[in-house]
């Protein structure tokens, strides 16, 4: 019999809050900060496929996971850390993940190049538009990571790297969590408790998301005037209905009419950056999103009607949610990362025991508010991984234990050796 002892890894990104003050010496962050505004994201017709790939990703991702329920997730923030995961990864779990996302033949190379691509250029594409991509890795002191593996995050995510001390779960997510809430301005406010963390936990790999842009416009001409907002009916997917605070804008907006559905294009201030939204034409969302599964986002932008004056009303609203995608992504083709079989050998330094590692879950946490001002979103990833050492097999024996009569039991902590609790069962 194998004597098995866990460790895990949980991979973060896009995290939040903490207070500031109850954290020394904060992690660093080493992302670019723009200061030239670029005319345009510059990509080759590959990296151009995988934006198309990473666009489909997020249609098959929506449909799988809604439930009837007003959602909102961050398909980047996602392949951010899948992305960042890859790179600990080799044979087949690496080719897989680097198939799910999209990325093709080209290999992990090719994926960091295009996102690193992505952390310089997307913030740049709009100095009126705040937007910020943030990477760290917190990394246990007694697991360190392979220098190809930090390179490789340090280069082309701009992650810093720290190694400290993991035996107090509650300073690590206070650090966690003040960093997360520094790179999100507070959106998210709490995404680890101390409890979250594993007692065996080896490294955070962490990305931070977050996006705050004006409707286009003025402050004498916005978009959405607050005086234009109004209750009106809202039909639910029962086809009961509630009262909704309803926005109202008009003008030469970009609008396609497709099979089953419109979509509209509403601009954010300076024009690069823009809120799509895709209507059904009945009440049957189920409807829109499986025909979303079978057509890119491209034919949608492509399809618009020139010269089309569109009279929008929008309701006001705010969206959190939390969730445990592992079933959503072997749904949709990712199972080697889950499982015990995963090849992750790229990201930690050997040690004397032979480590294995796989992807235990990965969750996302995401908030959204849309008002006439504007957009505020953020998002959290957390793709958390385990891992095993087994020690040398022991001879096998067969017992018998059958507990027919009266016993004795104690709880206890096995690294001191305190007993918890006592007792006697004497069946009554």
């Amino acid at each position: 019999m194998k004597k098995i002892a866990l460790f895990a890894v949980a991979v973060i990104v896009m995290a939040s809050c903490g207070k500031q003050d109850e954290v020394k010496d904060p992690i660093k962050v080493s992302s670019p900060t723009p200061t030239e505004e670029l005319t345009k994201v510059t990509l080759n017709e590959t990296q151009q496929g995988y934006v198309t790939s990473g666009n489909a990703m997020a249609f098959r991702l929506l449909d799988e996971i809604y439930d009837g329920e007003s959602l909102i997730l961050s398909p980047l923030s996602l392949q951010y850390a899948l992305a960042m995961t890859a790179n600990g990864a080799s044979d087949e779990t690496l080719q897989e993940i680097i198939d799910f996302l999209g990325y093709g033949a080209e290999g992990i190379d090719a994926l960091n190049e295009y996102c690193r691509i992505l952390i310089e250029q997307l913030p740049a594409v709009s100095l009126n538009v705040k937007l910020k991509v943030t990477d760290a890795l917190l990394v246990n002191e007694k697991f360190p990571l392979l220098p190809a593996f930090q390179k490789t995050v340090e280069e082309n995510y701009y992650a810093a790297v720290e190694n400290v001390d993991f035996t107090n779960p509650n300073l690590i997510a206070a650090r966690i969590n003040e960093w997360s809430s520094r790179n999100t301005d507070g959106v998210i406010k709490k995404v680890l408790d101390p409890n979250d963390i594993s007692p065996y936990a080896v490294a955070f790999l962490m990305n931070a998301l977050y996006f705050k842009a004006k409707w286009a416009g003025s402050q004498y001409d916005p978009m959405f005037r607050q005086s234009g907002t109004r209750d009106h009916d809202f039909t639910l997917p029962d086809g009961s209905v509630k009262k909704v605070k309803m926005m109202y804008t008009e003008g030469g907006y970009r609008y396609s009419e497709m099979d089953g559905f419109g979509a509209l294009i509403l601009p954010y201030t300076g024009g690069h950056f823009y809120m799509g939204i895709l209507l059904p034409d009945e009440n049957n969302i189920e409807g829109l999103l499986e025909k979303l599964a079978t057509t890119s986002w491209q034919e949608i932008w492509d399809s618009y009607i020139p010269n089309a004056e569109v009279h929008v009303k929008l309701p006001k609203f705010d969206i959190e949610n939390k969730f445990y995608l592992k079933d959503n992504l072997k749904a949709l083709g990712l199972n080697r990362a889950f499982e015990k079989t995963a090849q992750f050998d790229r990201m930690f330094a050997p040690k004397e025991e032979d480590y294995r590692y796989w992807i235990e879950d990965v969750i996302q946490k995401a908030k959204i508010t849309v008002a006439e001002w504007g957009t505020e979103a953020a998002a959290v990833t957390v793709v958390q991984m385990v891992g095993v050492f087994d020690a040398a097999p022991q001879e096998h024996r067969t017992i018998y234990f059958t507990c027919d009569h009266p016993f004795a039991f104690v709880i206890g902590e096995a690294t001191s050796g305190t007993i918890l609790f006592e007792g006697i069962y004497t069946g009554k």
